[in-house]
């Protein structure tokens, strides 16, 4: 606002009022005191005249200077409602921010409490950042923009907010039950799945809801994000583009794993886990070629506790990092009595996520003085289909120090052949469930055997997992495994015991 203007018009104002004075004060003398011939009539409406006169003028800057501050009133009322939406909303979207959407729930939690049910919607667009990655940051905002068009186009008086990154919030009020919710997030999710343009490029946006509702779930408007930020995390989960609903179990679910998540703190501290080593043969099964190490758990008082649900619990929270070093450090150090056997160390994708991954395994690997060459990383598909630059730059760097690139389980999820093409991929290990159900199904054993020999021509090696029978093993070998592995063999070895079975298994080797 330039405040000259006004300056201009008060000094004109006060000019024009001085003006005004003198000269009615100049008339009033002369009419009083020196007649000048004016006249008896003259002299009566003179001096009134001319102070109307100077009235007048003195009206007309007033009121064009109340013109002007009611212009600028208006103008900085305006610039005040825009500033407080800018506040209030997210510049991008347009819907609410994470501050003002918080807010507006908690008033509307509060209200749920006189009869008026609220349901909390938490939407997790699906692979978001390979988006970013492969089309650009400006693809990105673009698919931002339409996910909150569809939102305030669908949701209708429902409020809208965006809470940051890729995630949006939605509430609606009235009579709230499993059956509207999750009626409500399919409609959200089908329309924004409707293939659309976004910057000259046909696109599905997809997305994951989880949902809980006031007052049945929770009164307290922090507890109910946490409510439906669990029942999320199940809709991803349970395979991402879906609604899942919060319930008591995921409540009992969160509390075990908060407890596990704590007690595997303490294993890490205490060194109390294990290493397991599984043998895997060629296809012949007579020369063991490499070990897959495999950590397990024997709780003190829960027993055994399956990896898959120690590893999950340690991959949502930062333990993971702090599993994978001790996971690398331990088998660096038995590594040290196993002449130049490879080794093979699962990694999960939140390790690939973290910070410098190549960098801390080199540290590991020159502080246990292992030869790289001697282990092998396994990855699964969900990596290579992040595609992010950093996770791929690691991999790249592994294998420049001399390490190879295994990717595990293959043919399960979203299998693709482009992988093994893109990708610096060394060993392809084939599903335990595809290499047994060779044993009943025709397909899968032209599946299991076109696999083979598509890692052959790509000079790969290929594993098959899960050989539990003799015709599991006569299956492999005729659908052209190069090697080999599960309990027909061995099952996971105590460190301990590896080099009393490599030393059976070589001489077996020799003899025949």
């Amino acid at each position: 606002m330039d405040l000259t203007v006004y300056d201009r018009r008060a000094w004109r104002i006060r000019l024009t009022l001085a003006v005004g004075l003198v000269f009615s004060g100049i008339v009033w003398y002369l009419a009083d005191f020196h007649n000048l011939g004016l006249g008896e009539g003259r002299v009566s409406w003179l001096v009134p005249a001319a102070m109307l006169v100077a009235m007048l003028v003195i009206g007309v800057y007033a009121n064009g200077l109340i013109h002007e501050l009611r212009h600028h009133a208006v103008e900085l009322g305006e610039q005040h409602a825009l500033l407080r939406r800018l506040a209030q909303h997210d510049p991008m979207t347009g819907l609410l921010n994470r501050a003002s959407f918080i807010a507006a729930l908690e008033e509307r939690v509060k209200q749920s409490e006189e009869g008026m049910p609220v349901a909390l919607f938490l939407l997790d667009l699906d692979r978001f950042k390979v988006m970013n990655d492969v089309f650009g940051h400006a693809f990105g905002d673009a698919v931002l923009e339409r996910v909150g068009e569809v939102l305030r186009r669908d949701i209708g008086d429902g409020l809208c907010g965006r809470l940051g990154g890729d995630e949006f919030a939605f509430m609606l009020s009235g009579p709230v039950s499993r059956s509207t919710c999750e009626a409500a997030g399919r409609r959200v999710l089908q329309a924004l799945a409707a293939p659309t343009s976004i910057l000259g490029r046909t696109t599905q946006i997809e997305g994951s809801i989880g949902v809980a509702w006031s007052p049945q779930h929770t009164m307290d408007r922090m507890d109910i994000v946490a409510c439906a930020d669990l029942a999320l995390y199940l809709a991803k989960e349970e395979g991402r583009g879906r609604v899942a609903c919060f319930d008591g179990e995921l409540l009992k679910e969160e509390r075990y794993r908060r407890s596990i998540e704590r007690e595997l703190r303490g294993a890490l501290l205490m060194n109390e886990l294990e290493m397991y080593y599984q043998p895997i043969h060629s296809a012949d099964g007579a020369r063991v070629t490499a070990l897959e190490a495999l950590v397990r758990w024997r709780h003190p008082v829960r027993g055994v506790i399956s990896p898959a649900e120690f590893i999950a619990v340690a991959e949502r929270s930062s333990l993971i990092e702090k599993l994978g070093t001790w996971v690398f450090t331990r088998v660096c150090e038995d590594m040290a009595d196993w002449d130049d056997i490879k080794v093979s160390i699962n990694v999960s994708p939140a390790q690939l996520k973290g910070r410098d991954f190549a960098n801390h395994v080199r540290d590991i690997l020159a502080s246990t003085g292992r030869d790289p060459r001697r282990i092998a990383i396994e990855i699964t598909e969900n990596i290579l289909m992040d595609n992010s630059a950093e996770q791929i730059a690691d991999l790249n760097a592994l294998r420049a120090l001399g390490m190879s690139v295994w990717l595990d389980d293959f043919g399960t999820g979203h299998s693709g052949l482009s992988y093994l093409r893109e990708f610096p991929i060394d060993v392809i290990k084939i599903d335990k469930g595809l290499v047994q159900d060779m044993r009943d199904s025709a397909d899968n054993r032209v599946f299991v055997s076109t696999i083979a020999q598509l890692g052959s021509g790509l000079d790969r090696r290929v594993v098959a997992e899960g050989i539990e029978t003799q015709d599991d093993l006569v299956l492999a070998r005729a659908a052209g495994c190069s090697h080999v592995q599960g309990y027909y063999f061995s099952r996971p070895l105590e460190a301990r015991n590896v080099p009393a079975y490599l030393a059976t298994a070589n001489k077996c080797s020799a003899a025949a």
